[in-house]
């Protein structure tokens, strides 16, 4: 073999194996198969953001429940709100028998105007809360008075800013003290008035029982949240009445 075909096999052999390395495709395009075309730099990598990098991966964190708990008496072991709240008498307060006289009234007022329907309908008749409501109404003998009422009233459930829930009725002692220089007020031995579905049959619930209770309490927490804002919105009442001023009636005591 001369020198001029040895050449040409050779040429022959590199334009085979260049062949088979390409694979042409119907559309025109060609797909190579030749590894060692492709950078290592390139090559199966994942795209990251810019600035990833040094971030670290956390788990996603979860906010604790935390249950609600309601003042506490020690000595009863019931739930109980009390304050003492101190009262200097405005300029315009005119009083018969001293200051303590003065927040007596406003109490008893308060109190019937609150929880006796149509009251206001009642003016000129004496000053007496019916026997379903009250516990006590001791008149200021010098140096203290006292009135607690029981009353009932429809209890609700906030679900948001705008909108409640009716989840029945909380029954509860009011109590009023006065002296001559300020007030208390205690609020205790509450109890939560429910109907059985179906049967239509009523529960008490003290509220105590909620507090005590160690499953389920997402849902009863939400009633001694309800009694708390309901307890803190009189005292909120009572503090505005207490320091308006009031002019005694003689025949109301």
């Amino acid at each position: 073999m001369n020198k001029k075909s040895i050449l040409t096999t050779i040429f022959a052999c590199v334009t085979l194996g260049l062949m088979a390395q390409t694979e042409p495709d119907p559309n025109g395009a060609s797909t190579n198969y030749d590894t060692t075309n492709f950078s290592n730099d390139s090559a199966y990598t994942t795209s990251i953001p810019q600035g990833a990098q040094n971030q670290e991966l956390t788990a996603p964190t979860y906010k604790q429940y935390v249950r609600f708990n309601p003042p506490m008496d020690t000595i009863t072991n019931l739930i109980t709100y009390l304050g003492v709240v101190p009262f200097a008498p405005n300029i315009t307060d005119i009083y018969d028998g001293g200051t303590i006289d003065s927040l007596y009234l406003r109490a008893k007022l308060y109190l019937m105007t609150k929880y006796i329907k149509d009251f206001k309908a009642q003016k000129g008749k004496p000053l007496i809360i019916p026997k379903e409501l009250l516990v006590e109404d001791m008149k200021p003998d010098g140096e203290n008075g006292r009135i607690i009422v029981r009353p009932t009233v429809p209890l609700y459930i906030r679900n948001n800013s705008f909108s409640n829930t009716p989840a029945g009725t909380v029954t509860f002692n009011f109590e009023i003290r006065v002296k001559e220089d300020k007030y208390k007020y205690k609020f205790s031995k509450f109890v939560h008035n429910t109907v059985e579905k179906g049967s239509e049959k009523q529960i008490k619930t003290y509220i105590e029982y909620y507090a005590n209770n160690n499953r389920g309490f997402k849902g009863t927490d939400q009633i001694l949240l309800a009694v708390d804002r309901m307890v803190k919105d009189l005292v909120k009442e009572l503090g505005k009445v207490m320091k308006d001023p009031i002019v005694l009636d003689p025949d109301a005591f």
